[in-house]
């Protein structure tokens, strides 16, 4: 089976931010009421291909808050 090769490797630096749908479709009608969505800077630690749920790569990442969170590939970017 062909996987894609990922866009981050562990050890990068990244910033991410959750993507809610209704958070979009809200904002795009009351742009004034909602504030942008919390960012979160951190550290690559882990990379999981899952095709079947989600069909791109899953990142675990290190946040500087302490907490591991995880991000789709769409929902972060290289500092």
């Amino acid at each position: 089976m062909y996987e894609p090769e990922a866009a981050f490797k562990v050890g990068d630096l990244i910033v991410g931010a959750y993507d809610f749908m209704e958070y979009l479709y809200y904002k795009a009608l009351y742009p004034e009421d909602v504030p942008d969505p919390p960012t979160y800077v951190g550290v690559v630690t882990h990379v999981d291909y899952q095709p079947h749920y989600f069909g791109e790569y899953i990142y675990a990442v290190l946040c500087t808050d302490g907490s591991t969170r995880f991000f789709l590939e769409d929902e972060i970017a290289k500092l």
